[in-house]
């Protein structure tokens, strides 16, 4: 009797096994196949300027609205991002120090933020590009004017290692964590936005910073964009929190990170950039968001 009940467990924890081999082959073989997936993307020109006006907007654009510092860091030299067992994000050295990639022709650097494609065709992994394809034409060529104005830093990063979640992420929909399949890679470039207080404008600005990435494309929240622990994103539509506030409440929380009430808002709410924005810039964004 004992050696039936010990001869049923094993074969019981060798079908487990032999499930879960299945599982983790599966999931490895669908992750590595879109992470191996080449993009031949050819970009549409941009002529870059390089007078200061361009290269002031540019590093607007990079702090303030894009945000590219949280990420690739205050100079653009980079950075490790560790999110558990998501993986460990690398956001390469941008200047043209050791281990930079300052040297890109233009056309990469606008293949790798309008497209989120590698100059070798690969997909980048934690690209924010479904926003940055958003970007104009003068919006991304003031962008490039900006990094490429950035003095050289010597620092050498290791690649992005994807963890077993993210490649469980990866598997089962990858435009969570690579933009590249999500995108149309022969849409224009969108039509220029003259910059005001409109609702047109904040509407542009919402999609470039992107909020339309953690609040979600209707901007109802909900969604745990972050690392673990990272509470669901606030609704921003008149109909969730933001029906109460009014347009200083909103101003108070993009300069102060505070919602009404003085209850602070998570940190992975870049209120740290977004407090760079102008009087102008957050009045557009409370008119398009007061549209919802």
């Amino acid at each position: 009797m004992a050696g039936n009940v010990s001869r049923w467990l094993f074969r019981g924890l060798v079908t487990v096994l032999a499930m879960l081999a299945i599982v983790v082959t599966t999931v490895w073989t669908l992750s590595n196949r879109q992470l191996a997936k080449r993009y031949a993307v050819t970009p549409e020109a941009v002529t870059v300027p390089t007078d200061s006006a361009a290269i002031v907007r540019g590093r607007h654009l990079a702090t303030a609205i894009g945000k590219c510092v949280n990420c690739h860091g205050d100079n653009l030299d980079g950075q490790r991002m560790g999110m558990g067992p998501v993986g460990t994000f690398t956001a390469i050295n941008l200047t043209r120090g050791k281990g930079g990639v300052g040297n890109l022709s233009d056309a990469d650097l606008v293949r790798a933020i309008r497209h989120g494609v590698a100059p070798d065709g690969r997909p980048l992994v934690f690209m924010p590009s479904r926003a940055y394809s958003g970007f104009s034409t003068t919006d991304l060529a003031a962008l490039i004017a900006y990094i490429r104005s950035v003095p050289p830093v010597d620092n050498e990063l290791p690649p992005s290692s994807v963890g077993p979640i993210g490649r469980m992420i990866i598997a089962r929909d990858p435009t969570k964590l690579i933009a590249a399949p999500a995108l149309d890679h022969t849409a224009p470039f969108p039509a220029e936005i003259p910059p005001g207080a409109t609702a047109e404008y904040g509407g542009y600005l919402v999609v470039v910073g992107g909020c339309t990435i953690c609040h979600g494309p209707d901007l109802k929240g909900g969604l745990k964009e972050g690392p673990p622990g990272t509470p669901p994103s606030t609704d921003l539509t008149p109909a969730g929190a933001l029906g109460s506030w009014s347009e200083a409440d909103f101003r108070k929380a993009l300069r102060e990170g505070m919602r009404p009430g003085g209850i602070a808002i998570n940190p992975f709410m870049p209120w740290r950039l977004t407090k760079l924005m102008t009087d102008e810039e957050i009045s557009a964004v409370w008119a398009y968001l007061k549209t919802r």
